[in-house]
């Protein structure tokens, strides 16, 4: 449950704390002292996105601060999925801090949290019921979201994964088709290319080798006329004969002192190195000779290669993963019937599991339906709708023409009739505001036993109704006040007279600035309140009188 709640620099709301208790808290006041802007700052701890708009004229930034108790079990495995540091037996801080600029911060505990996963949290630990929620109902598309229980949550999340596994075969599908019927449109050219490709065997190595070929074979005089000067230095000049002949004066220097053994050593190294140096083949005359027409081969290929790239707009490495390419294109075009035929055979297994996952939860919603219609009916007659006749209708299934949404294939309709001999039609034709207002509190009471634990807050949801349906509408909130904590903007005495604390907002200007102000009411002063609320602010004794009697009904 909501513990506290701290506001600044929000609209008209300066700095304000308000400290919340279990069971019914409502909050009255004259229009437009702010007390929607409480509520739409609790939005923004649950996930509401924010709008810097709201910040208080002349402040930078506005800030939001909510503490709840009573966390549940399903919430404290999010905030671990979330790595938020939590203690059961710790209270959860939410902060939402919204900027000039723009910039908006979420934080869960300290730590920065996305507005997404935010969200996630403020799902299970608040529910806000406002006049919004009402227009929801005569829309007909919000219908499947009522009809949702744990096993049905479950069932929708397995049938979501396999409609994407399904879409995306199918898609897999369409394409190999498209690709292949447009790769058949030009199938003779792709031939002709692959086959001109697959001639040239063309190679990255392959070039580099021939363009280090072209160049030695292009400098072959000038390789012969430095080969020739090496040889010379050691036939002619007996450079080898020199260096092996100083060898011998290091070895008898290295018997006087050993300092030069290291040297002789180094120098017989070097001279039985370039010994074998100069006697390579590479140096021999017979491994010098090249075939005359050896260049002009070289420059040939290499004339096709460049032709090649030329033709095609393509690099070597390009062309050889184009000629790839095509043969994989051919291949498809060849073999294009067997693997059709494979992925049809898999697209036609994820229609089917696809399809009795969607059955699977039509058949779970249409049991749950019924439940819940017999729950709302009993739950309309305590809200003085007593002839009300209701039934949840499902679409009719086509299994030749079956149409996957991401709900399932079921369409709803809420069809109703508020008095007897009266047919049933849709909900958003024939209920008036103060039954749509009805109704919704009814959907939201047998919804919420599944959340007891939620803060719920409800916004002016009593307007439009008379004083004994406003009276049954209180008692319904009470009702649901047993299992949690729920605040309640009102403006009606009835509601306001049965809550279990009353906090009432009012604004003051001081300084020629508007801020609004909060006050948790003792027993004299909500005799006043709802006094002033049933006589529209003139307060009299009668007012008085009736006030205490409502306030002591209700004990």
């Amino acid at each position: 449950m909501l513990v506290s709640l701290n506001v600044k620099n929000f609209a008209i709301i300066d700095n304000i704390d308000i400290d919340f208790t279990a069971g019914m808290t409502v909050l009255t006041g004259e229009t437009g002292a702010g007390k929607s802007l409480i509520i739409d700052a609790i939005s923004l701890l649950l996930g509401k996105r924010a709008q810097s708009d709201l910040i208080r004229y002349g402040e930078n930034k506005a800030s939001i601060t909510g503490v709840f108790s009573d966390i549940p079990s399903n919430l404290a495995d999010i905030l671990n999925e979330l790595s938020i540091d939590y203690d059961k037996d710790d209270n959860l801080i939410i902060k939402r801090e919204i900027y000039a600029n723009g910039k908006s911060i979420c934080k869960v505990n300290s730590d920065i949290v996305s507005l997404a996963d935010l969200n996630k949290i403020g799902d299970l630990i608040g529910d806000i019921h406002c006049q919004e929620d009402t227009f929801g109902l005569i829309n007909p598309k919000n219908y499947l979201n009522f009809i949702v229980d744990e096993k049905i949550d479950a069932l929708r999340s397995e049938y979501s994964l396999l409609l994407k596994e399904y879409k995306d075969v199918l898609s897999e599908y369409n394409n190999k088709v498209k690709e292949n019927n447009e790769i058949k449109e030009k199938a003779d050219f792709l031939k002709y290319q692959y086959n001109e490709l697959k001639l040239a065997k063309l190679s990255v190595s392959e070039e580099n080798d021939l363009k280090e070929q072209e160049h030695y074979l292009a400098n072959y005089n000038s390789v012969l006329e430095n080969i020739s000067n090496f040889k010379s230095i050691y036939d002619d000049k007996n450079a080898l004969d020199l260096i092996y002949e100083s060898l011998s004066y290091l070895n008898k220097l290295k018997e006087y002192d050993k300092k030069y053994e290291e040297l002789y050593n180094n120098l017989e190294e070097a001279y039985y190195n370039i010994e074998e140096i100069t006697n390579n083949s590479l140096f021999k005359e017979s491994n010098l000779e090249i075939d005359p027409h050896q260049l002009d081969d070289v420059q040939n290929r290499l004339g096709l290669y460049s032709d090649i790239r030329r033709k095609y707009k393509k690099t070597t490495s390009e062309l050889v993963e184009y000629f790839e390419k095509l043969k994989e294109d051919l291949n498809l075009i060849d073999n294009f019937d067997d693997i059709l035929k494979d992925i049809k055979i898999k697209l036609d297994n994820l229609y089917q599991k696809t399809y009795s996952k969607a059955i699977e939860l039509r058949n779970e919603r249409i049991k749950y339906a019924k439940i819940l219609e017999k729950d709302i009916i009993s739950n309309l007659e305590d809200l003085d709708l007593k002839n009300t006749n209701f039934r949840i209708e499902f679409n009719e299934i086509d299994e030749n023409n079956i149409s996957f949404n991401k709900d399932g294939i079921d369409v709803i309709d809420f069809k109703v009739s508020f008095n007897k001999g009266e047919l049933l039609k849709p909900l958003s034709k024939v209920a008036s505001g103060g039954e749509l207002s009805r109704f919704m509190l009814a959907l939201k009471t047998v919804m919420g036993k599944n959340l007891s634990m939620q803060t719920k807050i409800f916004d002016e949801i009593d307007s439009g109704v008379s004083g004994r349906v406003a009276f049954h509408i209180a008692k319904k909130i009470k009702n649901i006040a047993d299992t949690s904590q729920v605040l309640c903007i009102t403006h009606l005495a009835q509601v306001a007279s049965i809550a279990d604390t009353h906090i009432k907002i009012s604004k003051k200007v001081s300084d020629n600035r508007t801020y609004t102000v909060i006050e948790v009411l003792d027993y004299n002063a909500r005799v006043k309140e709802v006094a002033a609320m049933l006589s529209n602010g003139n307060i009299t004794d009668n007012s008085i009188n009736l006030a205490k009697e409502l306030l002591e009904s209700v004990k």
